[in-house]
């Protein structure tokens, strides 16, 4: 794995890094000041607060969340999650919840101890269709070198929201171990009741499938390493995870393509510019177009992804200046195209299609999904490759979280699927994510698998 140890390296990595009390014997004053603040705490409408019921109250959906005594800050429990090794996952547990208005300030308070940056305390608002409203509030859970920490943050609910409960989660991916306990809300109505979450439905069981275990397959599969959101950093440059991606298909001689935002490329510093014409040069990467600005845009109301809800003249727009900045700063055209915006086919629609299918340059896209109706249209239709995909087989199994066991486990029942596209997120790959990733690769590589690019692929199916 390459190192990068420049300033202007480590400068760009850190934009991606990202009550329940029990009463001990005291004196007479310590008890005239304690009782003002245990009437806040029998106020507290949170059932089981503080874990002293284990875990009753609380929905856990994860299988590694629990209540123990050594977590406890006072009383006899309280919540340990995460792991010490990869966890694809994270931690998810859920509090009741509780009726809120609109724009309404509700306090979150609790006690924590981490001896990393790896988890967060949120407050989870629901709308009135029982969705999230808007996005999850953060109270950061920071390392405090093992040591108990009080947190207290207040909040303002969204416009939509109807309710609200505490979601207590390890970022997907991380390592270590978080401690909770003693947890207060503050600011709800005084007749304020909790209301139950529904219980977690258990899992399927999940056989995991070992490598070893899986036959070499007759024909070796054709791997598309998709990689997205590929942009200029505020620095002028390419931030360093990106590099070590390129630098790694490089070395192992396997090819992969990584997907662009174009609207850096306005102001393009020469040394962004040179990257793209040494990689090129080496010949393992193909760039393609994934979008001008991935942002998302409202439509009466409703939310949605830069290539989806806009009018065939406004794709148009975004995929033509997307194009000639190419051509004129870069030196060539995009011949592929994979929309931004998740994995469904919500990230695209007809005009989508349409606009692809009337660009001179565009040969391929790599569909978010299956293929649906649509897609299988526009690739019936002779001039654009549509590259489906299969959504047990990837690289990430949450977005920016490579996971070597969820892919072994859908490889393995995809052993004559001819192609796969792999997607991944590698700004949001640090070390261990990264790690992870070069599993998958290695596992590809004994299965004698075939890398190309997007493109690359395409025209060979276009001759078959």
């Amino acid at each position: 794995m390459s190192k990068f140890n420049t300033l202007a390296d480590i400068q760009e990595e850190s934009l991606y890094m990202k009550p329940h009390f029990k009463l001990p014997r005291i004196s007479f004053l310590a008890t005239l000041f304690c009782t003002f603040s245990v009437g806040i705490v029998l106020g507290n409408p949170l059932p089981n607060p503080g874990f002293e019921e284990g875990t009753e109250h609380w929905a856990i959906s994860d299988g590694e969340s629990k209540a123990l005594p050594e977590a406890a800050k006072s009383g006899k429990l309280g919540l340990r999650v995460g792991k010490t090794d990869y966890y694809p996952s994270g931690a998810s547990v859920f509090s009741a919840k509780f009726p809120v208005a609109a724009e309404q300030e509700v306090t979150l308070k609790f006690q924590a101890r981490a001896k990393a940056s790896i988890c967060g305390a949120y407050l989870w608002p629901y709308d009135a269709n029982n969705k999230l409203a808007g996005s999850a509030l953060i109270c950061p859970v920071v390392n405090s070198n093992g040591e108990w920490k009080e947190y207290s943050k207040t909040f303002k609910m969204p416009k939509s929201a109807v309710a609200v409960a505490i979601w207590i989660h390890t970022y997907a991916g991380a390592v270590g171990i978080v401690d909770f306990d003693d947890f207060v809300l503050e600011g709800l109505a005084e007749d304020a009741k909790p209301i139950p979450q529904p219980p977690v439905k258990p899992r399927k069981p999940v056989v995991n499938v070992s490598a070893k275990d899986i036959p070499a397959r007759k024909t070796p599969p054709v791997i598309i390493l998709k990689f997205d959101d590929l942009k200029q950093t505020g620095g002028g440059y390419v931030h360093a995870r990106w590099r070590r991606v390129a630098e790694y298909l490089e070395n192992k001689k396997i090819k992969g393509g990584l997907g662009m935002l174009c609207e850096t490329l306005e102001n393009a510093t020469p040394r962004y510019v040179e990257w793209f014409a040494e990689r090129r040069k080496a010949g393992y990467v193909e760039f393609w177009f994934h979008g001008w600005d991935h942002k998302t845009h409202e439509v009466d109301g409703k939310r949605y992804n830069e290539f989806s809800g806009r009018t065939y003249e406004e794709q148009h727009e975004r995929l033509a200046k997307s194009q000639k900045l190419a051509k004129e700063k870069l030196g060539f055209s995009f011949t592929a195209f994979g929309p931004p915006g998740g994995v469904t086919a919500a990230s695209l629609d007809e005009n989508t299609l349409q606009v692809m299918t009337d660009d001179p340059d565009i040969i391929t896209i790599m569909y978010p999904q299956p293929f649906d109706d649509k897609g299988r249209k526009y690739h019936d239709s002779g001039k654009l490759v549509i590259l489906d995909r299969v959504w047990a087989v990837n690289l990430e199994g949450a977005v920016g979280v490579p996971d070597v066991q969820r892919f072994l486990n859908g490889y393995a029942k995809n052993l004559e699927r001819e192609y796969f596209v792999l997607q991944g997120h590698p700004a949001s790959w640090d070390d261990g994510r990264f790690a992870e990733f070069e599993k998958i690769v290695d596992f590809l590589i004994e299965q004698n698998a075939v890398f190309m690019t997007p493109t690359e692929y395409a025209l060979k199916l276009k001759k078959q």
